[in-house]
């Protein structure tokens, strides 16, 4: 994945500043939310960090981007949201004057107490840097319609990217260019899907629950294949040396 914004920062370490300014890593600008927005913002981060798997690429969600120098009002906690070229250290925040790369991939999930601010100020702040694409997922159906809406970037201003409303279930698909994946959600229920598949993203406790499941499955099949062999050189033995009258 690549960025228009700045030129690759290599980074031994995330930075911090030395201002002697304290950024909180959390204040009363990042609401507690129900499980309806923990619940698809757990797994959008976790599928798409499964899915670019890329140690350069930074996929994190509700941490501070913090785009003022000395300016703690000045910050952003998109709920998930994808920086190339910065490398996916831990961080407590994101500093963009000491980074310099800006989000590509940014989604907000609507809520009461967020959705008019995501509509508002967020849309103009990521047109503003630049972000690629912007999408807003509405989990409770009460405050977006449709529930599902994408924005990518076009001439520096965000056109609608095409969402399909299945009438009788409500469920939206769209599709994102910039990570070549589908997005399908209805009421309570979100999941990226490869196109070249047909299959749905697993997040990253799913894809290792995957993983054990292979793996035992390999382990059983190994040892049923050894009992087998086993039981062919005994035949063998047998046909080879049969017992004298």
């Amino acid at each position: 994945m690549t960025t228009h914004q700045s030129a690759t920062t290599e980074l031994s370490w995330p930075p911090e500043p030395d201002d002697g300014v304290h950024y909180p890593n959390a204040h009363d600008a990042l609401p507690v939310e129900s499980m309806f927005q923990f619940v698809p913002q757990s797994y959008m981060q976790g599928a798409l960090e499964n899915w670019l798997a890329d140690p350069t690429t930074l996929v994190a969600g509700q941490m501070f981007i913090y785009y003022e120098s000395g300016d703690i009002r000045s910050s952003v906690a998109p709920d998930v949201y994808v920086i190339p070229n910065v490398g996916n250290a831990l961080r407590r925040s994101y500093f963009l004057w000491l980074e310099r790369e800006y989000p590509v991939f940014a989604m907000e999930i609507a809520s009461e107490n967020t959705y008019q601010n995501d509509a508002g100020f967020k849309y103009r702040l990521y047109e503003s840097w630049g972000v690629t694409e912007y999408w807003r997922y509405d989990p409770e159906g009460a405050y977006l319609t449709p529930l599902l809406q994408g924005y990518r970037l076009v001439n520096g201003r965000y056109e609608s990217i095409p969402v399909a409303v299945d009438a009788e279930s409500g469920e939206c698909r769209g599709f994102s260019p910039l990570l070549n994946l589908e997005l399908y959600g209805r009421r309570g229920w979100f999941r990226f899907r490869n196109p070249a598949t047909g299959e749905f993203l697993n997040n990253l406790q799913e894809a290792e629950q995957g993983r054990l499941s292979a793996e035992q499955g390999r382990t059983a099949a190994e040892a049923a294949l050894a009992v087998a062999e086993a039981r062919i050189r005994q035949l063998e033995e047998r046909l080879n040396n049969p017992p004298h009258p």
